[in-house]
């Protein structure tokens, strides 16, 4: 993912191609993009160097990976409050997925959400 200002628009519009590409039905690609947009824009602007999208698609199981270089993990507030400006990304990507969750690679993290497609 590149560090300019359109990069999230960028990681979504990859995504909505490669998806397709794999035949995945559009009700399941705008959750895929959720995720993308948020951890894209999460990892650009909480953390420095580069950072990396990757999906797989296994058994109908979409799993979204965002790498970056900062071994910090998403803080995940109880209670952002309406008046919060930040906070809620990580919420959004926790409602729409199956699962998530971060791993520690290689001095940094990989923020990942599995989403499973239906048949």
């Amino acid at each position: 993912v590149w560090r300019v200002p359109e990069a999230a628009r960028h990681a979504r519009r990859f995504t909505r191609r490669s998806l397709r590409g794999w035949g995945v039905a559009d009700t399941a690609m705008d959750a895929a993009l959720l995720v993308v947009s948020e951890l894209v824009t999460n990892a650009l602007v909480h953390t420095d160097g580069p950072v990396r999208l990757d999906f797989t698609l296994i058994d109908r199981r979409l799993r979204v990976a965002v790498t970056d270089a900062s071994p910090r993990t998403p803080f995940q507030p109880t209670d952002p409050g309406w008046e919060a400006t930040g906070g809620r990304g990580i919420l959004l990507v926790e409602a729409v997925s199956d699962s998530w969750g971060t791993v520690p690679v290689s001095g940094g993290k990989q923020v990942w959400s599995e989403l499973l497609l239906q048949r």
